[in-house]
């Protein structure tokens, strides 16, 4: 019996297998570059801060905007928010009745698309240059009033701020809630 060269046979140190695919050198150098790329990111969104970080951040700034791996994480470390707060629009209605609007979010699943709620209600308090911002919000909120059949007559943003015990400590949950009115404008008939 003899043996034909039909057989598979693996092939010689110098040869190609045809069956292999074969990657182009662009898509090679494209792969490379996006893995080299992820990793500076990476390493950009992990470091400390220093000039390095910063010169990390500058050349994968946009590329960690654009894949998320750009992420902040000072909410948490090192020092998380002191306070609670949440925002709350009071309605004054010519009857003399007072009319509430809170801004607070949902739980549970629904917190994840209310969550903008609350970041507009900080937003309104926290910054100062947020005048116009508020005048807008006031006057949806007096519309949303006269929609439910009132007059209102004057719109206070108010501020709901809860002092959080120090994370890890033993004190008990005994802070009470303080209300801060931040911005009031009167209110026009339509």
């Amino acid at each position: 019996m003899t043996t034909t060269e039909t057989e598979t046979s693996p092939p010689a140190s110098g040869e190609r297998d045809e069956a292999a695919p074969s990657m182009s050198p662009r898509r090679r150098l494209a792969i490379s570059a996006f893995i080299v790329l992820t990793l500076v990111a990476m390493l950009a969104g992990t470091a400390p801060k220093s000039a390095l970080r910063d010169g990390l951040v500058d050349l994968a700034g946009p590329f960690m905007l654009a894949t998320g791996l750009e992420q902040g994480w000072s909410v948490f470390a090192p020092s998380p928010p002191r306070t609670t707060n949440h925002v709350t629009a009071r309605v004054d209605r010519a009857d003399g009745t007072v009319g509430v609007y809170p801004l607070d979010g949902g739980d549970g699943i629904t917190e994840y698309w209310d969550y903008r709620w609350r970041k507009y209600g900080e937003q309104l308090w926290k910054k100062k240059t947020a005048e116009r911002e508020r005048v807008a919000f006031a006057g949806w909120i007096a519309d949303e009033d006269r929609a439910d059949g009132h007059q209102p007559v004057r719109v206070t943003l108010v501020r709901a701020a809860y002092v959080n015990p120090p994370p890890g400590g033993a004190a008990a949950d005994q802070g009470t809630w303080r209300e801060i009115p931040f911005f009031t404008t009167p209110v026009g008939r339509r």
